[in-house]
């Protein structure tokens, strides 16, 4: 028992290791490594905004927050009436939309191309909602407002000084 226990021990110990390097890595990576939030991205801003149809119909980008520590995730994103949103399912235990609410200043890669954007929070129901059916009918999600809509905030990228 005691051999076994030893063993246990130690490939928890490696699984651990290995959990930490791999978080290192991916906060020191250009972008967000798969699911795992990464580094802030090496290229530039380009001028300009990108474009509401080509990048809304993306299935994700990258979306950079809060310039004092940069770091990025993979996100979901969708157009409405000519304008970009991302949305921030179960916002409140996230700490990213929390950033981008009180310093919306966000940077957005897309299709190689990187922009420096102002996310500025949705708060009109009428708006979350419309935005909602889109997200929900973009990914295949139950078009059926429930707890998860309630929890779900949006961000409108809009274009900014870099």
């Amino acid at each position: 028992m005691s051999r076994l226990l030893r063993l246990l021990t130690l490939l928890l110990g490696a699984l651990v290791l290995l959990g930490l390097v791999v978080a290192v890595v991916a906060r020191l990576s250009d972008g967000p490594l798969g699911p795992l939030p990464g580094g802030p991205f090496h290229a530039a801003s380009e001028p300009g905004a990108p474009d509401p149809a080509v990048v809304g119909a993306l299935e994700t980008v990258e979306l950079e927050v809060d310039p004092a520590a940069p770091r990025s995730r993979h996100t979901w994103i969708v157009a409405l009436d000519g304008a970009l949103y991302v949305p921030a399912g179960l916002a409140r235990f996230k700490r990213w939309p929390r950033e981008a609410e009180s310093d919306g200043r966000v940077r957005l890669r897309a299709a190689g191309h990187v922009w420096a954007l102002q996310a500025v929070r949705v708060r009109d129901p009428a708006l979350c909602d419309r935005l909602f059916h889109r997200v929900a009918a973009k990914y295949g999600l139950p078009q059926k407002p429930g707890a998860l809509a309630a929890s779900t905030w949006y961000f409108r990228l809009e274009p900014r000084a870099r």
